[in-house]
């Protein structure tokens, strides 16, 4: 791994950046933990966790709408300071206090920001489930080159 590196997912309220981030967990899980690992949707609720992933720490949280709620600024310093994550993958809005804490957080730690959205598309043209399931293996992907260190 060359930097460690924040992956911010952002985009505006509803656009299914929380579920982009529960589909990304669930595929590092199946990629690096089990391969029998399944999914359905809908996904429930909001995702806080770390996984291992080849001997790299990699944070995921999925809430991103404000830094103060659900104690959601000490989840974000608690996988920067204390769990040194290599890796966090969060959601935060275009602008809000979570993109600026974490701009914070990158210049203090020495982490690099890389930016991502996930894919969007009115319904019925575009079902969400599908085009957020292909955003997050396309961020996998990413993940699977930072770990790599080839970017």
């Amino acid at each position: 791994m060359k930097q460690k590196t924040i992956i911010q997912v952002w985009g505006k309220q509803g656009s299914g950046k929380s579920t982009t981030i529960k589909i990304i967990y669930h595929e590092l899980f199946k990629r690096y933990i089990d391969p029998t690992h399944r999914y359905s949707f809908p996904l429930p609720g909001e995702i806080s966790e770390t996984l291992i992933c080849n001997g790299i720490k990699v944070g995921i949280e999925s809430l991103g709408d404000d830094l103060w709620y659900y104690g959601l600024n000490a989840r974000l310093d608690n996988f920067i300071e204390i769990q040194n994550c290599d890796i966090l993958i969060c959601a935060s809005r275009v602008h809000n206090n979570v993109a600026a804490h974490l701009k914070d957080l990158a210049d203090t730690y020495g982490y690099r920001i890389l930016k991502a959205t996930n894919y969007r598309g009115d319904e019925p043209a575009f079902v969400h489930n599908n085009v957020n399931h292909l955003s997050a293996q396309h961020i996998v992907l990413v993940v699977d080159q930072i770990i790599a260190g080839t970017i």
